[in-house]
């Protein structure tokens, strides 16, 4: 049994910030564990007619895949969360495989960007200077995660090597919030692993050409979780035209931290 969604769980430290009171209210504020998260619920599937085995009620298809989620991708100033910062945070929200809403925003990192990440992402020191930093802008995320249809079950996670996305989270929400930051996460570098062990490269560079969904990565937050949707929604069409749903087997992989991250990964049955 699995569980999906987004939650921040645990309390905010005594502070009583109202950066953390605002993430508590995000979460659907209650006495004990912030949460904003559901089990998954059982489905009817069907074919749709964009080839993939789809469900009827919000779930997952025939083979596993979820068909409402988020698709995030940050960029940061490094790789280490504790001496390094989020400089932009883009996500798409995903309802039956189609992009709905979208989040974008750039932060001000309060340090300064290495010249190499800018070079690479296009994102400087001048671009960021004036806006928010992170404790007020994870807030504003938190919450438009937190806003889908009222009722509705909570979106799992899809990212590229998602991993390192969700521990930058993680920190920055545990510091704003005295709480983590938790999930069930898809990582697309997992599954085409899976799927395509006879290739070398699984970034999402070579996922883009590989599948004829774009030449260039553009390395900035939005554009990297649009092309990650497209990727996750490739290999579910994929998945659908050349294996049997028997052959499949989705495993929840507890992560390595303390928060309750819940990797779900693909492993084919040979």
């Amino acid at each position: 049994m699995t569980t999906s969604g987004i939650a921040v769980y645990g309390r905010p430290n005594d502070s009583g910030s109202a950066n953390a009171s605002a993430i508590r209210r995000a979460g659907r504020e209650t006495t004990g564990p912030v949460t904003v998260a559901a089990a998954s619920p059982t489905t009817t599937t069907t074919t749709g007619t964009n080839g993939a085995n789809t469900a009827n009620t919000a779930g997952t298809d025939l083979d596993g895949f979820p068909l409402d989620y988020v698709a995030l991708d940050l960029e940061t100033t490094g790789f280490y969360p504790n001496r390094c910062a989020i400089t932009e945070i883009g996500a798409v929200r995903v309802r039956s495989g189609r992009i709905v809403d979208q989040f974008q925003e750039l932060i001000n990192p309060l340090r300064p960007i290495p010249r190499q990440i800018t070079a690479l992402t296009g994102i400087s020191d001048a671009m960021v200077a004036d806006l928010d930093p992170i404790d007020e802008v994870l807030p504003r995320f938190i919450a438009w995660l937190a806003s889908s249809d009222p009722g509705s079950v909570p979106e799992p996670i899809v990212g590229h090597n998602v991993s390192f996305d969700l521990r930058f989270l993680d920190y920055n929400t545990r510091h704003v919030a005295g709480s983590g930051f938790a999930c069930t996460d898809y990582d697309t570098m997992q599954i085409s692993r899976t799927l395509f062990p006879e290739h070398k490269h699984h970034r999402l560079a070579d996922l883009i050409v590989r599948f004829d969904i774009a030449q260039n990565e553009e390395h900035r937050a939005l554009s990297d979780a649009i092309q990650t949707q497209e990727c996750f929604e490739w290999m579910r069409r994929y998945i659908a035209g050349h294996h049997d749903p028997a052959q499949l087997e989705w495993r929840p992989v507890p992560a390595k931290s303390a928060t309750p991250i819940l990797h779900q990964q693909l492993v084919v049955l040979r």
